[in-house]
């Protein structure tokens, strides 16, 4: 595990670059995703998602994208509301240490630190964490995480996950799914747009 993360650590950390053609804009699809904002009305975004991935809804209102081509490939969104103001990279730590799988908070490696960024066009602020997690079986599990808020109470998580074998190119699977999960959050925008 420890020389996977050192082939990928950098790597991770890089601008994704381009992504495979079904990535493109013209391929995404619109999913519309309402945040309560205070005592405010909803605050209605859009976020682009890849065309043909099967959509299904949970109890608790987030979303489940299955990518049809990888049965393994997952792509969540969910919403959370925070009772005290919280930090991006903040709300990053507590989805890790929240997380209800054990293997998963056991076996975790960091492939970077956290990196905070705002979104220019929507000032939006997030996080985004790219770690990997390993079961006994060899099988290496791939986990990128986004979170945007508006004002730190309101989050959107943005969890895409994904699962290699031990001796696959675990940094070109990392390149690819960093690049579909920043494709996805960089496309919020607010509905009105």
């Amino acid at each position: 595990m420890a020389l996977v993360l050192v082939g990928v650590t950098g790597l991770a950390s890089l601008q994704a670059g381009d992504g495979p053609e079904y990535l493109t804009k013209s391929t995404m699809r619109k999913l519309e995703q309402t945040q309560p904002v205070g005592e405010t009305e909803p605050s209605t975004f859009l976020f682009d998602l890849p065309d043909g991935w099967a959509i299904n809804e949970n109890e608790q209102g987030g979303l489940t994208l299955v990518d049809p081509e990888r049965q393994e490939r997952r792509l969540n969104l969910l919403t959370v509301v925070t009772s005290e103001k919280t930090p991006p990279e903040q709300m990053v730590i507590r989805f890790i240490e929240l997380h209800p799988d054990p293997t998963f908070r056991a076996t975790l490696q960091p492939a970077a630190q956290p990196f905070v960024f705002t979104l220019t066009d929507t000032q939006l602020r997030g996080a985004q964490f790219i770690g990997i997690s390993a079961d006994e079986s060899g099988m290496v599990r791939e986990h990128l995480l986004a979170c945007l808020s508006p004002d730190g109470l309101h989050y959107w998580l943005i969890y895409l996950t994904d699962t290699v074998a031990r001796d696959a190119n675990i940094g070109e699977s990392l390149r690819v799914n960093t690049r579909l999960l920043q494709v996805v959050y960089r496309s919020a925008r607010e509905a009105n747009e």
